[in-house]
C-alpha cells in the first residue's frame, strides 16, 4: 500500500494548500481502494491485490512531484510570501486580546477581569499621554 501519510506530509512542506492535500489523499486512497477490490474480484489474494494496486497506483514521488508541477495548488502564502509575512503577523497582534474569549469560553469571570484590567490600563496609559503632552505645550 501506497504511503499517504508521507505523501501528506510532503505536499505539506512544499506548500501544497491543505484543502488541496486533503483531496489528493482522498481520491488517491478511494482510487487504491478501487484498484484493491477489482484486483480482488479478478481472483487475486488480498497480498497480491495490495501489491498490484499499489504498482498501478504508481510512486508515491511521482504523484507527489506531479501535484507540486502545479502552482494553482499552493496556498496563498507559499504563491505570495511577503504579504503572508506582514499579514500572519498583524493578523496575530489584532486576534490576541480575544485570545481569552476563545480559549476561556467556560470562564467567564476570568474574562471580564481581563477586559477591566485592560481597559484600565487603556485609560491610565490614555490619562499620561494626555499629561506629557500638556506638559510639552504648556511649559
Amino acid at each position: 500500500m501506497p504511503e499517504f501519510n508521507q505523501l501528506r506530509r510532503e505536499l505539506l512542506r512544499s506548500g501544497i494548500a491543505p484543502r488541496h492535500v486533503r483531496r489528493t489523499i482522498d481520491e488517491l486512497q478511494d482510487h487504491h481502494e478501487d484498484l484493491v477490490e477489482q484486483e480482488l474480484a479478478d481472483g487475486a489474494s488480498r497480498a497480491d491485490a495490495l501489491a498490484s494496486a499499489g504498482d498501478r497506483l504508481g510512486q508515491v514521488s511521482d504523484i507527489a512531484l506531479a501535484v507540486k508541477a502545479q502552482p494553482e495548488l499552493r496556498s496563498w502564502a507559499f504563491r505570495f510570501p511577503r504579504i503572508a509575512a506582514l499579514v500572519y503577523p498583524i493578523t496575530f497582534v489584532a486576534l490576541l486580546p480575544a485570545a481569552p474569549v476563545f480559549l476561556g469560553y467556560a470562564h467567564a469571570s476570568y474574562i471580564v477581569r481581563w477586559a477591566a484590567c485592560l481597559l484600565l490600563s487603556a485609560v491610565v496609559t490614555a490619562g499620561m499621554f494626555l499629561f506629557l503632552q500638556l506638559a510639552i505645550t504648556l511649559s
